[in-house]
């Protein structure tokens, strides 16, 4: 049996691909002028910290967003902050390192308006696991193969804002089916819904 011939789409509309292909490479950083930069007093004995959390978690998404070191990073954020006329002051390489063990991230979210629809995939990511013995010593010596498995990420996304309202690891053997009751009930707004629906059996 002959496979089918795929169809062929000519472009027409090239203004149109030509700006979408150019928006590609477009950027655009917005800093909030409002913004706690500064790290509020606590009235506790000591040295207090000089950066807000917010501060440091901006600079470190930048790091991880353009694959960039910390004294890169620090560098970068500095010449933004120039282009919009901000003075503020950038946390150095070592305090960034410093306080990036202790952050707690705020991912902020935008609540749905009525009910939630959920969809729900996964990716397969490759990652690299420990290893012992001679592979462990051969690895450091002679910088040699690292052991690589697949692990398997299920994705909830929101079907309204598209924003990503919950994340699990597993490994590679398990489907999205098992997962998505579970997925589905880790969604945090829906926290207050379950107390009250237990609540009213009880």
């Amino acid at each position: 049996m002959s496979r089918p011939t795929p169809p062929t789409y000519k472009i027409r509309n090239w203004p149109a691909y030509n700006e979408a292909l150019k928006c590609r490479g477009s950027l655009t950083i917005w800093f909030d002028p409002d913004m706690t930069w500064d790290a509020a007093p606590t009235g506790r004995r000591g040295r207090h910290l000089i950066y807000s959390d917010a501060a440091i978690q901006t600079c470190l998404s930048m790091k991880v967003l353009f694959g960039m070191a910390l004294r890169k990073t620090t560098g970068f954020v500095e010449s933004l902050l120039k282009l919009v006329g901000l003075d503020w002051a950038v946390p150095d390489f070592s305090t960034l390192s410093r306080r990036q063990k202790t952050l707690a991230v705020n991912i902020p979210y935008c609540g749905s308006k009525g009910p939630l629809h959920l969809l729900i995939d996964s990716t397969g990511i490759k990652v690299e696991v420990e290893v012992e013995g001679e592979e462990e010593w051969n690895a450091r010596k002679h910088d040699g193969p690292k052991r690589r498995v697949w692990r398997k990420i299920h994705l909830g996304i929101d079907e309204q804002t598209l924003e990503i309202r919950s994340v699990e690891f597993t490994s590679r053997g398990i489907g999205d089916a098992p997962h998505a009751a579970g997925t589905a009930r880790s969604d945090p707004t829906r926290t207050r819904d379950r107390q009250r629906h237990r609540r009213r059996r009880l």
